[in-house]
């Protein structure tokens, strides 16, 4: 009971429910069950009376409670059950009239169309309410199916036992029988020795469906499932060799229309007073409707588990690759930018194929996997007032030098007031990127490309447009499937077919729509929604006017004058090639020099001996994650203070998150950008924190 108990912390009472089934007890009684529910109950709703019974009927066939447990002052409150027993229905009582109650809440126990049995809670602090119902209803509809359960198990070896007394007493007694025969509410059939049925009751005849006329002198074979036949006959032929006296067994039986019907079989031999065999008695009871919800169950967990082993998969996979396509990438912009070892023209423009190769390669990664994580519902979103302006800046500064490259304006109308929308700051640059990128990609030379913000309150509209090639109508009808490039593909143009997907299912996710409106030859215009937020904090200030982005610095190439200084970046690392390539890009930073540990505990052990100016931290080590290193030197006061940046393959965002939770400054993933590791170096040197104070 106290792991039940435990089961309560944090979850939903369907989760209780469904712990209290896995863990049934076979041939448990109703009153056990109940038991081992009520403590649950009370704790999860914060009561601390409760009260649980199954149900009987008087001779006047009034319904009563039966077998009750619990807090017996909830049985006295009679009010309560006439209401709950006539009506069926949940009631709230306030206020109760006993004074020992503050609240006081009951409700029925069905199990399809029967009632089995009630439950009455009593003294919740906060009272009772119908959102507090609504949140238990599930898992109260799992609990009586378990309490029919137990009742069925009860009744059924209750008629077990009394047909098996019967039968010995049937010479004296054939009236007897014939009542508790037509009585039960479970199917019992009388079947020959050779599996012939000889009697069956009403009930029988219901679940076979068929009357019960047609079914006397048909083999048991005659309406089994083809491939529960065999169990069945050689589990009958071992009770004749005397091997076993009774046995039971979930099998199907096949009704005329074809549907099949799963029951709870139980067969018992029964012999006359020498010892010989006379009959089988078999017992059924429906349990279709347990069997479709455990095949549901079953279903849902296969589905969970190739959901998650898909996204562990591509995560793996993606963080594979992205380790090779690391030492590609940075080899290549170290070639392209390293002012001591210039290119020709002619290598410099092969070497930018490969980056242009290893990047397009690198994209087709990232948006395969947040595509899988999206379908598996598990792509962490945080939904915040965001300022519209800065999310602006942040992606149009993404694409400029695209857009310079193509020879194209781009163009953006800053909002005349300060505008916030509720969504991921994130995955909304993600998806104005996406968005700025394919206008770009599919525009014409000396061609524009716009971006604005307004606000249509209760909503924020940003809209990209272009004057690009336009989309035909057939073509925006299949705008957003998966793979499909609507003839793209035919083209010198990259591009996966998956960006738009990504785009709109992230728009979904952040509550919003996505309009398209195109016409060939002419351009296409892009609208994101999203729910307006309201702040009151003033907004950094921002341009007010249409402007041209003009490219930035690119940040490579050493510093002109800077008196070298001898500072020391510590890397955890235990790829070879990495290190090599972080070696060669801090040649271009000879006031730096590079210490290399191999392993997480090597790491710690050399911050903690010569405390570095930078430590550069791998978040997948042999022997220990990155975060675990940065956590053993945060509580050492000489290490406490040090730097940290993670480089690290994996570009999860839920972990570049808890990175940046646990003190990391930086975040750089793989492939490495050379020019983000040089502005770090170059923040940290003392020459330039002594010229920004």
């Amino acid at each position: 009971m106290s792991s039940l108990l435990s089961d309560t912390s944090g979850a939903s009472f369907t989760d209780v429910a469904l712990s209290l089934a896995s863990r049934s007890i076979p041939h448990e009684s109703a009153k056990s069950l109940l038991d081992r529910l009520l403590p649950a109950l009370k704790a999860w709703t914060g009561s601390t009376l409760a009260f649980g019974a199954t149900l009987g009927f008087d001779k006047q066939g009034e319904c009563l409670l039966m077998g009750g447990t619990g807090d017996e002052v909830l049985r006295e409150q009679q009010t309560l059950w006439d209401v709950v027993l006539r009506d069926q229905q949940a009631w709230i009582v306030s206020p109760p009239q006993d004074p020992r109650l503050s609240s006081l809440m009951g409700w029925p126990l069905r199990h399809g169309s029967q009632l089995v049995g009630v439950i009455a809670l009593a003294n919740r602090a906060t009272g009772y309410d119908e959102a507090l119902l609504r949140s238990l209803h599930t898992g109260l509809v799992i609990v009586a199916g378990l309490l029919a359960t137990a009742l069925l198990t009860q009744n059924t070896e209750r008629s077990l036992h009394s047909l098996t007394y019967t039968a010995d007493a049937l010479r004296t007694s054939e009236q007897q029988y014939r009542h508790i025969f037509e009585a039960a509410g479970v199917g019992m059939a009388r079947v020959s020795l050779q599996g012939r049925l000889l009697d069956v009751n009403q009930r029988f005849a219901d679940i076979a469906g068929r009357p019960r006329e047609t079914l006397i002198g048909l083999s048991f074979l005659d309406i089994t499932h083809p491939e529960d036949a065999a169990t069945d006959w050689g589990l009958l032929e071992s009770c004749l060799t005397g091997q076993r006296e009774r046995y039971t067994m979930d099998k199907r039986y096949v009704r005329p229309d074809g549907s099949v019907v799963w029951v709870a079989l139980s067969v018992v031999l029964v012999r006359n007073a020498q010892g010989r065999p006379l009959y089988f008695i078999s017992v059924v009871e429906d349990i279709s409707e347990r069997r479709h919800f455990e095949e549901a169950m079953t279903s849902a967990k296969a589905a969970e588990r190739a959901s998650k082993a898909k996204t562990e998969f591509l995560s793996r996979m993606s963080h594979e690759l992205r380790t090779p396509l690391n030492a590609m990438l940075g080899f290549a912009q170290l070639l392209r930018v390293d002012p001591r070892s210039p290119l020709s023209d002619l290598q410099t423009q092969k070497v930018l194929h490969i980056e242009r190769a290893g990047a397009h390669l690198l994209a087709m990664l990232t948006d395969v996997l947040d595509l899988s994580r999206i379908e598996a519902g598990s792509l962490p979103l945080a939904l915040e007032p965001l300022d519209i302006s800065a999310v602006l800046q942040e992606a149009s500064s993404l694409v400029s030098n695209q857009a310079r490259e193509a020879q194209l304006q781009l163009q953006i109308t800053w909002p005349d007031t300060p505008i916030y929308a509720l969504a991921d700051q994130v995955r909304l640059r993600q998806i104005l990127v996406n968005l700025l990128t394919n206008a770009i990609k599919y525009n014409r030379p000396q061609g524009r490309v716009m971006l604005e913000a307004m606000t249509l309150s209760p909503h924020v509209m940003l809209t990209v447009s272009d004057t690009g090639k336009g989309l035909s109508t057939e073509q925006q009808q299949h705008l957003f499937e998966p793979f499909n490039r609507l003839g793209a593909e035919r083209t010198h143009i990259e591009g996966t077919g998956i960006g738009l997907v990504i785009v709109k299912r992230l728009v979904d996710l952040m509550h919003g729509r996505l309009e398209v409106s195109s016409t060939p030859d002419v351009g296409s215009i892009f609208r994101v929604w999203l729910p307006q937020a309201r702040m009151t904090v003033a907004p950094s200030p921002a341009p007010t006017e249409d402007r041209l982005l003009s490219p930035r610095a690119s940040g490579f190439g050493a510093l002109d004058g800077a008196e070298p200084a001898q500072m020391t970046v510590l890397y955890a690392e235990d790829n070879p090639i990495n290190v090599e390539l972080v070696r060669q890009v801090l040649r271009m930073r000879p006031q730096w020099h590079l210490e290399i540990a191999r392993s997480g505990a090597q790491a710690i052990e050399m911050a903690q001996s010569q405390p570095p100016d930078l430590l550069l931290l791998d978040m997948h080590l042999g022997d220990m994650n990155g975060t675990d290193v940065s956590d053993a030197l945060s509580q050492q006061a000489h290490t406490a203070n040090i730097p940290r940046v993670a480089l690290s393959a994996d570009v999860m965002p839920d972990q570049i998150r808890e990175a940046r939770e646990r003190g990391f400054v930086e975040y750089l993933s793989k492939p490495l950008e050379v020019a983000r590791l040089l502005k770090i170096l170059d923040r940290c040197a003392p020459h330039l924190s002594a010229a920004e104070h």
